[in-house]
């Protein structure tokens, strides 16, 4: 997916991350969000992504389903941050 993103859009125009993993297959037009490493993405898509060098430097958004205290958020960033390959 990525050598087709970069040969078509180019990675010059992606400026963000829209982090969250997918209910939904792929082709399946569901865009119902689920936590990071319970999808269809999985841990391992994620590791994959974070670790791309062309990505480094994008922000990023998670946009995965919340609590009230927002416990969610702090336990998909302490996984994200557990799947980056220190440099």
């Amino acid at each position: 997916m990525f050598g087709e993103f970069g040969r078509i859009v180019g990675f010059d125009r992606l400026v963000a991350l829209h982090l969250n993993d997918s209910k939904g297959n792929l082709g399946s037009r569901l865009d119902r969000h689920e936590h990071i490493g319970k999808g269809n993405i999985g841990r391992e898509g994620f590791r994959w992504i974070l670790n791309d060098a062309r990505l480094h430097q994008l922000p990023r958004v998670l946009e995965t389903p919340k609590g009230e205290e927002l416990k969610e958020d702090a336990a998909n960033l302490r996984l994200l941050r557990s799947l980056v390959r220190r440099r």
